[in-house]
């Protein structure tokens, strides 16, 4: 099949599309039709832009309001139809695509509407020029595609055709079970767009929504699955409405179009093939942070607080290793590396983090094929040349091989300067790691885990800020959970904590533990974050827990969650330049203590407006 995308689809005007689609890798593109009458080429010249760059127009799009008008409107209609015909022909597009009426004018007579598109047919083919059909969601009077079938049937002209659009289909719940009827020669032209789940308004659902396969809950992946079982093998195309598209860049959208029908491609073939018995990803190898020489210091005093010893210091920079179980937190103060310059943008901040595999070698084929862009270290003699990329946050990913034959990293690179084995007050590994991202990033992010890494993304949630609103998505792959976090409130945490660091980044990372109470009786309360008395009263309404138990979580700070397979406990640190950390024992819980951050959130605006106040800034953050 031909991967194309559609004009609207991408920012920018349509010299800047078309050239971004041609970068990304796309064989077409469909021309829609307000980019080019807003655009200071003549059709001819689009149509060379387009010849030079080697990048085929498949169609424009669409003609509107045309079949089953009344009689006194109708040969207004094929008038409108014939100046489109002259400048499809300039451009050199072999479809035009006729979505179905919407006007109020339009009669509600299927044979009316085969006769007219039948006609049109006719004029088109004269041209040269095939139509291809397509059923809106909110369409007069023919809105599911089945009904549209059943008009370009009843016309029965050999160049007319009907589009198979997914958010028209999945967006009124249509069955798939009528593509079975369609021979593959009558699709002219398959449209893809996913769309989150949500109970509103067809239309408006689909001008603000839309977004890429793998980015939304619409099963795509069954209907290419169908699709390919029919044997069509014409042009797909992504057509999106999306207002995070439309404030992103034009080359990363490109980008991640291609990105998703690769990930559909594959995972037609995955359908046909056994699954792994070893999932791709381990778990957390380490997580780097980027400082400088002062700003270590408290950052040791804040890790040696939580249980925390320098173990190893490396042999050829100025890099320190902090470990407890198997937590491993990079400290990086090397001059004229990637660390520093991370740090002159972001001030003190996680600036890697890494993701051990069992599947090293399929793992580093994967970034290649989905389009990684990948980093270069300076690596000194006989040291670890460990891969990584670049994260949509603009920080590292490195992936570390994990299996009994090879040494750990810090065994090769680093030396021991101290008891790496020691008790540490138990904490056993890094259960997730949060991440805040621009708005305009969101979806691109959770693309980018669920393609490259096969994390599958949880539904989203809403967490209430005292500023608005927190939107967040957790993935899920093997060892590792992540958890992308975003927010259009302009004084919520997570615009805060972009404004903070000067851009999206690691804002939490969380530990586990066996005996989280235990471990912070241990703890320099002074370190944890306060939680008000209310929450607790809140607690012991809506939960079965011993009075005892109640009582020790008031005394240390601790949260409390339940879902349908256990328990979560957690509590949190304070947070040091947006930056936060979280310890977390879980007993058959799989959630994230979502119900938990409202408290946490608020608690944190209550450590902001201290610190302000403290400052001499007052309480406005």
């Amino acid at each position: 099949m031909k991967r194309a995308i559609a004009t609207q689809t991408l920012p920018g005007d349509l010299g800047e599309k078309i050239a971004a689609a041609a970068r990304a890798g796309f064989d077409g593109i469909e021309i829609f039709e307000n980019d080019l009458l807003y655009f200071d080429r003549r059709p001819a010249e689009v149509r060379a832009m387009c010849r030079d760059i080697g990048l085929e127009i498949v169609s424009w799009q669409p003609f509107r309001d045309f079949e089953a008008l009344p009689a006194a409107t109708r040969q207004k209609a094929f008038d409108r139809a014939e100046r489109k015909f002259d400048i499809i022909g300039e451009l050199g597009a072999p479809m035009m695509m006729v979505c179905s009426n919407v006007s109020p004018q339009a009669i509600d007579d299927a044979s009316r509407a085969a006769a007219d598109l039948a006609a049109l047919a006719e004029r088109a083919a004269g041209r040269g020029i095939v139509v291809g059909y397509e059923a809106l969601a909110w369409g007069r009077h023919v809105k599911d595609y089945a009904d549209a079938w059943a008009i370009v049937r009843a016309a029965d002209q050999p160049n007319l055709g009907i589009v198979l659009d997914t958010f028209h289909l999945f967006s009124r719940g249509n069955s798939l079970a009528t593509m079975d009827e369609i021979p593959p020669e009558r699709i002219m032209l398959v449209q893809l767009a996913d769309a989150p789940d949500l109970s509103m308004d067809s239309l408006q659902h689909s001008r603000h929504y839309r977004c890429f396969p793998g980015q939304g809950e619409f099963p795509i992946v069954e209907f290419m699955q169908r699709l390919t079982r029919l044997g069509y093998d014409g042009v797909v195309s992504l057509e999106i409405f999306s207002d995070e598209f439309r404030t992103g860049s034009t080359r990363q959208v490109a980008h991640d179009g291609v990105r998703s029908m690769i990930w559909l491609d594959e995972q037609i073939l995955e359908a046909k093939a056994p699954p792994a018995e070893v999932p791709l990803l381990s778990g957390y190898e380490f997580v780097e942070f980027a400082t400088e020489q002062t700003a270590a210091d408290w950052l040791e005093t804040l890790f040696e607080s939580l249980g925390f010893r320098k173990t190893h210091r490396h042999r050829s920079k100025n890099v320190a290793l902090y470990r407890q179980g198997d937590v491993n937190l990079v400290v990086n103060c090397e001059p004229d590396s990637f660390a520093h310059s991370y740090h002159e943008r972001h001030g003190t901040s996680v600036c890697a983090v890494a993701f051990s595999t069992e599947r090293f070698d399929e793992l580093r084929d994967r970034t290649r094929r989905y389009l990684c862009e990948p980093f270069e270290n300076r690596i000194a003699p006989n040291e670890l040349d460990i891969p990584a990329i670049r994260a949509p946050d603009d920080s590292l990913l490195y992936i570390v091989r994990r299996d009994a034959a090879t040494p750990r990293f810090f065994e090769v690179d680093f030396e021991a300067i101290g008891d790496p084995e020691h008790a540490g007050f138990g904490l056993q590994r890094i259960d997730h790691v949060g991440r805040v991202i621009a708005p305009s990033g969101f979806l691109s992010s959770l693309l980018f885990y669920r393609t490259v890494f096969e994390m599958e993304p949880t539904p989203s949630v809403d967490v209430v800020d005292p500023h608005g609103m927190v939107t967040s998505r957790a993935l899920v792959g093997g060892g590792v959970r992540l958890s992308v976090n975003t927010s259009h409130a302009r004084e919520s945490i997570s615009q805060r904590f972009l404004a903070r660091s000067s851009g999206a980044g690691v804002q939490h990372v969380a530990m586990s533990c066996a005996d989280i109470f235990a471990l912070a009786e241990a703890l320099d309360a002074t370190q944890l974050l306060h939680m008000p008395e209310n929450y607790y009263d809140d607690l012991s309404a809506r939960w079965s827990i011993d009075g005892a138990m109640l009582t020790r979580m008031r005394e240390l700070g601790i949260l409390y969650d339940e879902d349908a397979n256990g328990r979560y406990f957690q509590l949190y640190t304070l947070s040091i330049n947006g930056l936060f950390f979280e310890i977390v024992q879980r007993e058959g819980y799989v959630h994230y203590g979502e119900a938990n951050a409202p408290a946490r959130i608020a608690a944190q605006q209550r450590q902001y407006e201290q610190a302000n106040r403290a400052m001499g800034f007052g309480d406005t953050p």
